[in-house]
């Protein structure tokens, strides 16, 4: 995941480039703020508890949304997760799941620094 970059703007530069409003990518940025630690608290306590079906389950919605955004070294955290919940190796998911906030900070700061309002 280090060498995956923090943030691909294009699919939001893609969304401005089909008519979206910069105040839409704002509304995104902050969506994530307010939605993505939720759910990166609810990965964690599935981690931590061992439960590989809810890990799985929480890593794949999460990723997806990480995905949309662009956010390629959060996804890629979060998809080796999914990958050993999937396999049956909690043990292995504890200390990557210990990266999730610092992931989410360095995405908000990517997104918030690529995509301030004009």
């Amino acid at each position: 995941m280090p060498d995956l970059p923090v943030l691909d703007p294009q699919p939001l530069r893609d969304l401005l480039g089909i008519g979206a409003t910069e105040g839409l990518v704002q509304e995104l940025i902050v969506l994530y703020q307010e939605d993505i630690p939720g759910r990166v608290a609810l990965l964690q306590k599935a981690i931590q508890g061992g439960d590989s079906r809810r890990t799985m389950a929480e890593a794949h919605g999460l990723k997806g949304a990480l995905g949309n955004l662009g956010l390629l070294r959060f996804a890629g955290l979060v998809e080796e997760i999914e990958t050993q919940a999937r396999e049956g190796k909690m043990e292995a998911a504890l200390p990557l799941g210990e990266g999730l906030l610092r992931a989410y900070e360095a995405g908000l700061g990517a997104l918030v620094a690529t995509f301030e309002p004009s």
